[in-house]
């Protein structure tokens, strides 16, 4: 219990320092953008433009490092950003990946003045192609492709050439190497040819010639780095004072590897990579790489956006020129301090948030759940879990728990709803539950409107396997952060949540519909012996609390069994159901009414009844039988015995004593009535 309570404190006080700090540099900025946003004598908002980013694998070095530049240029512009990706991302034909997917058909392209495209993070070429459809089909404003080719786009990229020809200068200069073998990727990959002609222009620079068989077009990933390492090991490709790889991954699989087979790196080889990714600098050995300007590529983007609106030329709000990173795999020796206080910084930033993660127990928080507010209240409850978080909206697809919409309809579910529904919104860390319906092309209610300071929002999806649950949409505020792992984690445990939800939904109200049906008479529909004894219970106590009167009649049909033996059953039934019509429409008080045996029928009700009233009732039911009779054209009349007891109970009575005595002035009333008749 102290734990659970110290960690509550614990969130709290993280989301407040967070909102505070924000609120000093949201006063700051707003008299820093005097007269571009906001007029501060007359409160008066100018609309702020807006850039759709269309990027996977944020997790990625790369990928984050091109987000904080373009974000951080966008804030410097004043213009708001809304990065739609996902979080796993393969090539691969899965329920799951599909439902991933679904995020970028969600784009409305008519909300921005801007489109910024990064087609080399997403793996699947056929969403590739799908999304280029919809840019070409949709999208009125410019694209901006980064490091893409395409006629219709404007691109921006690194010049990945020089870069390379620094990390081989570096092994020519620094090392006194001269037989170097490149390993590039895709041959006619934009990258890769960049990057090999880099190797080329520093192997001639140095007057050094280029063997063709050390140049190697491969992939990005582990094959190519493998099948080298394996030539190399054998003795079938003689072995090179090093390698320079096109990519980190690359540089790690090879390297490895080659320890592996029991070729010492350097000593025996150097590798080195491109990128600097985390991996490269915690592999063993460390990989020297090179740290891209990517940074820049993503400022250059936003201020390529804003020439191509404004006609303006302006500057990039830093500076970013990428560097070599030299570390073991080369020889060079890293600088540990500075590695070390890198890690101690990420151990304070995102391990302490790992830590209240994992003793949340938010899955089973979430997943004990009976009803959707429940569930969105915990959601709300653990957004302290999540590092850096001030901005978190929540939607979910109109009737997104419709049982109707089964396995055998995909198409009713796999898509998201024309009418969305908002049902958490979060801004500045002011979270609220709302039930508030809008349009699917409006993204969100009054999107980035409320904001005195340009905002950046990562859509993500909602979605179990293909089924299409809705969307989230999570903002930073100033801090040029990307969601991480974590937040994959806690947004699959709603994910998770969210089907448990809809799951228990269908039972429940399967079990709603047996256990109606199980109370109702199949012939008439209405009420069965079942349902008239737990309703009639009802009624009684309503009664005995209330001082109301209560009404009970007891009716009976008469000669059911003459027509049935006569006429046959089929036309006993329609005597039974044109008698249970009558009774059941003459009421106007919530009566209920059972057919609690074969021909055998009970009332009861509670109500503030007068003897007229119970006339009539009773003259209702005579007169619907004597319509029926003369218009029915039927060889037998339909006719009942009837009998009842309206009073005020008492504590003395019991339900069974009053039911037995209304049923014995049915009888005799039965009896009068056949003494009459005979």
């Amino acid at each position: 219990m102290f734990k659970k309570y110290f960690l509550n404190i614990l969130g709290f006080v993280v989301i407040m320092n967070i909102y505070t700090a924000s609120c000093i540099y949201r006063i700051a900025r707003i008299y820093s953008l005097k007269g571009t946003m906001y007029d501060i004598g007359e409160g008066l908002m100018i609309k702020r433009k807006r850039i759709a980013v269309i990027i996977c694998n944020i997790f990625h070095p790369c990928q984050q490092k091109i987000l904080k530049g373009l974000i951080s240029q966008a804030h410097a512009l004043n213009y708001d950003v809304a990065i739609f990706t996902m979080f796993m991302n393969f090539d691969e034909e899965t329920g799951y990946q599909y439902g991933e997917n679904h995020i970028f058909t969600l784009i409305n392209y008519d909300l921005f003045d801007a489109v910024i495209y990064v087609p080399c993070s997403i793996e699947k070429h056929a969403l590739r192609e799908s999304i280029e459809h919809d840019l070409a089909e949709k999208c009125k404003a410019p694209v901006i492709a980064l490091e893409y080719e395409h006629p219709d786009y404007h691109m921006v990229n690194v010049d990945d050439t020089a870069a390379f020809e620094q990390v081989v200068s570096h092994l020519i200069e620094k090392h006194q190497l001269t037989e170097i073998l490149c390993l590039t990727g895709f041959e006619g990959n934009l990258q890769a040819e960049a990057r090999l002609q880099g190797y080329r222009n520093a192997m001639e620079n140095h007057g050094l010639s280029v063997r063709e068989d050390y140049v190697i077009y491969g992939d990005f990933w582990i094959n190519a780095a493998n099948n080298l390492a394996e030539k190399l090991a054998a003795g079938k490709l003689e072995m090179p004072e090093a390698v320079v790889c096109v990519s980190d991954f690359v540089a790690i699989t090879l390297c490895n590897r080659l320890i592996e087979l029991g070729v010492r790196v350097p000593e025996d080889i150097i590798i080195t990579g491109f990128d600097a990714s985390k991996d490269a600098a915690n592999n063993v050995p460390s990989i020297t790489s090179y740290s891209r300007p990517l940074a820049d590529m993503g400022m250059r983007a936003v201020l390529l956006a804003n020439r191509l609106l404004t006609g303006e030329e302006c500057e990039p709000i830093a500076i970013d020129n990428g560097l070599l990173v030299p570390a073991e795999s080369c020889g060079c020796k890293e600088d540990f301090s500075l590695k070390f206080h890198k890690h101690q910084q990420e151990i304070n930033t995102v391990t302490n948030y790992q830590d209240l993660f994992q003793t949340s127990h938010m899955a089973e928080s979430l997943n004990s759940s009976t009803t959707l507010n429940q569930c969105l209240f915990k959601i709300v409850n653990n957004m302290y879990l999540i590092y850096g978080i001030q901005d978190f909206y929540l939607c979910l697809c109109d009737q997104w728990d419709d049982y109707e919409k089964g396995e055998a309809n995909g198409d009713a579910y796999m898509d998201y709803t024309d009418t969305m529904r908002l049902r958490i919104s979060c801004m500045d860390c002011n979270a609220k539950m709302v039930d508030q319906a809008f349009d699917r092309s409006e993204l969100l209610p009054e999107l980035f409107e409320n904001s005195e300071i340009p905002r950046a929002l990562y859509f993500t999806p909602l979605h179990f396997n293909e089924r299409c649950l809705g969307y989230t949409a999570i903002g930073y505020g100033d801090n040029l952060i990307t969601f991480d792992e974590l937040y994959h984690s806690w947004i699959r445990y709603i994910n998770n949540a969210l089907e448990f939800v809809r799951i228990r939904n269908i039972f429940n109200s399967m079990h709603q519909r047996l256990y109606m049906a199980s109370i109702r008479d199949t012939l008439t529909g209405i009420f069965n012996r079942k349902g008239f004894r737990r309703y009639s219970a009802e009624a009684f106590q309503r009664a005995l609390e209330t001082g109301k009167k209560l009404l009970i009649i007891a009716a009976d049909l008469d000669n059911l069994k003459s027509i049935n033996d006569n006429f046959g059953h089929l036309e006993g039934d329609n005597a039974i159901s044109v008698f249970a019509n009558a009774l059941n429409t003459c009421f106007e008080n919530d009566e209920i009414c059972a057919r609690t045996g074969g021909d055998e029928f009970f009332a009861i009700g509670c109500s503030d009844y007068t003897d007229e009233k119970i006339k009539q009732y009773l003259n209702y039911i005579e007169q619907y039988l004597d319509r029926y009779n003369k218009s029915s054209n039927k060889p037998y009349l339909v006719e009942a015995s009837i009998g009842y007891i309206c009073r005020t109970i008492t504590e003395k009575d019991a339900l069974q004593q009053l039911l037995d005595e209304a049923d014995g002035y049915m009888y005799a009333n039965k009896v009068a009535r056949k003494k009459n008749r005979t």
